[in-house]
Order: structure tokens, then C-alpha cells, then sequence
């Protein structure tokens, strides 16, 4: 099967079910916190890989559920219910680093990310800490919009569709620009690797 096609199975899914936990949570509150556990990680992961700070993640996070909560009983469904909370979570960034007067993020040094390794021997973890340091190396390079979009993708974990509808663009456009990030991400890599050899 198709990958698109899989993964837009895979989204219509998500999409009905978090279509129904909305619905149970305009009609009782205590039913938001399916909502909150649900999305309580990509939104942490979101904030955590843009500000490298475990505090200011936090705030953020406790921040966009609050502000998601409390307008929930406004909410209504025109699009994907994660796209309507991470488009709060983009928000609340913006204000954060306008209200701190910060334009770049701190860096999250690759000691400090649980990477879940499956590979039992030393070799294999060097290696592929030493590649996922190369690939932190070249997000840094990275253009703003193009890292959100890569946050998006990866660390929140949204579909082409729910990009779409945070960055108010067409969902093959976000597709297609997170395909060519990966794409120049994946030859810078194995031109540094042929420069090493």
C-alpha cells in the first residue's frame, strides 16, 4: 500500500477519534483530559526541541492546555483538532520569544535527549550518536519556517494535513517541503561522509 495513502488512513483515524473526545469534552469538561493525554507529549516535545529548556517547555505546555480548555466550548471542528491546538502552541512560542526579546533558540545538546537505542553493542551507539549529532548539526542550519516545519513533522507528530493547517498552506505543499528538507538533510550528510572517507 501506498505510504500516502496509509498514512492518510492513519490520519482520518486520528482525526474522528479526537473529533469524538472534543465532543465528550464540550459535553463534560473532566472528559478534556483524554485531549490532554492524548497530545500532553507532542506538545512538550514541540517547545522542548525549539527552547532546549525544560521549564520554559513546561510553562508552554501547561500554557496552550489551558488556553485550549478554556475556548474549547467555542471550538469548532473545520479541520484537524491537533492542528487547531499546535496553531495555539506556534502562538504561544511567538509570544514567548517576543515577550523575552530572544530570536534564537538554545541548543539541545544530544547528551541530554533519551534516544532509545536498540542495538546491545558500543559501536552501534557511537555510530549512530554520532550520526543523530550530524543531523542536529544540519537542523541548526536550518531556516525557521523550516525547522517548524521538521518540529511538526517529527517531533509533534502531525500529519501532512494538520502542517497544513498550522502554517495555512495546502497539505501536498507541506508534504512536499518537508520531502525536499529530508532530501537536502540526507545528501549534506552523505557529502560530509564522503569528505570524512
Amino acid at each position: 500500500m501506498d505510504q500516502n495513502i496509509l498514512e492518510d488512513r492513519i490520519s482520518m483515524r486520528q482525526m474522528h477519534e479526537d473529533a469524538e473526545l472534543v465532543s465528550a469534552s464540550q459535553r463534560n469538561p473532566a472528559a478534556f483530559e483524554a485531549l490532554y493525554r492524548k497530545w500532553l507529549k507532542p506538545v512538550y516535545r514541540y517547545f522542548y526541541f525549539r527552547l532546549g529548556n525544560v521549564k520554559d517547555a513546561e510553562d508552554l505546555t501547561a500554557q496552550v492546555f489551558l488556553n485550549a480548555y478554556q475556548d474549547l466550548p467555542r471550538y469548532r471542528s473545520r479541520g484537524a483538532f491537533s492542528a487547531w491546538l499546535f496553531t495555539i502552541a506556534h502562538a504561544r512560542l511567538v509570544d514567548h520569544y517576543r515577550r523575552d526579546g530572544r530570536k534564537a533558540a538554545r541548543e539541545v545538546s544530544i547528551e541530554q535527549l533519551e534516544i532509545p537505542i536498540s542495538a546491545a553493542d558500543l559501536p552501534a551507539q557511537a555510530a549512530q550518536k554520532g550520526e543523530i549529532e550530524q543531523v542536529f548539526a544540519l537542523l541548526k542550519g536550518l531556516t525557521e519556517k523550516e525547522q517548524t516545519l521538521i518540529r511538526l513533522r517529527f517531533m509533534a507528530e502531525l500529519s501532512y494535513k494538520e502542517i497544513g493547517q498550522v502554517l495555512h498552506c495546502k497539505e501536498d505543499t507541506a508534504r512536499k517541503s518537508v520531502s525536499r528538507l529530508l532530501e537536502r538533510i540526507k545528501k549534506q550528510m552523505e557529502n560530509d561522509h564522503d569528505e570524512v572517507s
